[in-house]
């Protein structure tokens, strides 16, 4: 399923994904029934383990949807045992220059289950460091997005917490910018804004992520509001 994604990404048009944040394959199903185009497995900041990605995979394919995992680690053993377990594609973290990343994909590439070109590959630029070595970066072929990680990148420059720090969001704008002039297709996730994505696609972001908690929440507060509960508990 990857391949339609990749065509789709060549040819400008965005591509929709949804982390469901609390992951389960009746929950994948559902947001397949929606409309989105991919879901995301996050195997770096939850407990997510094989078994159970073996199974969101398979729900997203039964739904219609692809799927792309983010790894704990860029050791090339676990990230094809991720690919045998069913990911659509691979959404690797901490990637800071062009020999990373051509390790990555040259351990990729002996995947013995299939044929990795098939696959999604995106890197995740989120440091002061691969923002330096960009230009060598964007030059490698076999990358399908370069994916901005915001939170990650404002504690590489300094600001801990505050990703909408002047700075970071300028560093921001003009990465996207540098790809997309590139040639490249860029991702990002609109983070706790749902309102965010039109903006992210005129600055030229093709691939944008949202998280599901984003949705219930916004539907419940509606709700609350309207018996009466405007204070939620937790923030």
């Amino acid at each position: 399923m990857g391949t339609s994604l990749k065509e789709q990404l060549r040819s400008g048009k965005a591509v929709s994904v949804c982390d469901p944040d609390f992951p389960t394959p009746k929950l994948v199903e559902f947001i397949g029934t929606i409309g989105f185009d991919a879901v995301f497995i996050d195997c770096e900041h939850s407990s997510t383990d094989f078994r159970l990605v073996e199974e969101l995979a398979r729900a997203a394919r039964a739904s219609g949807m692809d799927s792309v995992l983010r790894p704990y680690s860029n050791e090339e053993g676990l990230l094809n045992r991720y690919l045998s377990c069913g990911a659509g594609g691979l959404q690797v973290p901490h990637v800071h220059d062009a020999a990373e990343a051509n390790r990555i994909l040259d351990g990729l590439r002996c995947w013995g289950d299939g044929n990795f070109e098939e696959k999604l590959f995106l890197v995740m630029i989120e440091s002061a460091e691969a923002l330096k070595n960009l230009p060598a970066l964007l030059k490698i072929r076999g990358i399908d997005a370069f994916y901005i990680g915001t939170n990650d990148l404002a504690e590489s420059m300094g600001h801990r917490g505050n990703p909408q720090h002047p700075a970071v969001e300028a560093a921001v704008t003009d990465t996207i910018k540098r790809i997309v002039d590139a040639g490249g297709a860029v991702g990002m996730n609109v983070q706790n804004d749902l309102d965010a994505a039109p903006d992210l696609l005129r600055l030229g972001v093709r691939w944008i992520t949202v998280h599901a908690r984003n949705f219930v929440k916004r539907g419940a507060v509606a709700f609350l509001q309207s018996v009466g509960q405007t204070s939620p508990r937790r923030a």
